[in-house]
């Protein structure tokens, strides 16, 4: 079990979730395709709601620079 100084910090972020009461699919709004979208599982209706999620973390992809005729890899 994760100590408390291990836990991730939880911020209220805004999801999109099914209203149909057997599914339980839902998607964070910013990776969300569309304003109108419907569940991904059983194409129900979604609806805007928050849940209380970590953070999410973006990788930022690494890129050649070239230097001198030389590649060397930046980060």
């Amino acid at each position: 079990m994760l100590q408390d100084d291990q836990k991730p910090k939880l911020s209220p972020v805004q999801v999109l979730r099914c209203t149909s009461p057997g599914c339980k699919a839902w998607v964070r709004e910013e990776m969300a395709s569309g304003k109108d979208m419907s569940c991904p599982l059983c194409n129900g209706a979604m609806i805007r709601s928050f849940k209380h999620l970590p953070e999410l973390i973006t990788k930022i992809k690494r890129q050649k620079k070239k230097d001198n005729g030389n590649e060397s890899v930046t980060h």
